[in-house]
């Protein structure tokens, strides 16, 4: 079977620190400075004030898992099934979706704690999740 390769992100001018972060293995939050709100997905303006001021801000990389799913079919061939996908409250606030990588039989729940891992791939790192011991 012929392996295919994953999607890669496509950086703008709003999104390019943001990845440029993570092939650093940071995940990185914009902070408004004007009502310190943080966001993801990063973008030019805040949800919350309408300011276009912003600071980067480092994640710790730790959370708990808010949500998951099991994908057991195949959406895309990048991705063979089956693979867990978690939506994580970062302790920063935003909530995030990646990966779990963990074994097959490992056991999670909600507000399970986990924290963030890095995968390298051509031309882009990604996030995923693993469990705290």
């Amino acid at each position: 079977m012929a392996e295919f390769p994953r999607p890669s992100p496509l950086p703008d001018r709003d999104t390019a620190p943001f990845w440029e972060a993570q092939n650093n293995h940071e995940l990185k939050f914009q902070r408004c400075t004007g009502c310190e709100t943080v966001r993801y997905p990063v973008g030019p303006l805040c949800p919350e004030c309408h300011s276009f001021d912003f600071e980067w801000i480092t994640s710790s990389g730790r959370g708990t898992i808010y949500s998951y799913t099991i994908v057991r079919h195949q959406t895309h061939p990048a991705f063979a099934p089956p693979y867990t996908v978690l939506l994580v409250e970062m302790e920063e606030g935003p909530r995030i979706i990646a990966q779990l990588q963990a074994s097959e039989d490992a056991r999670f729940a909600i507000d399970t704690p986990v924290h963030i891992e890095w995968e390298d791939h051509p031309g882009q790192a990604l996030p995923v999740f693993v469990l705290d011991s």
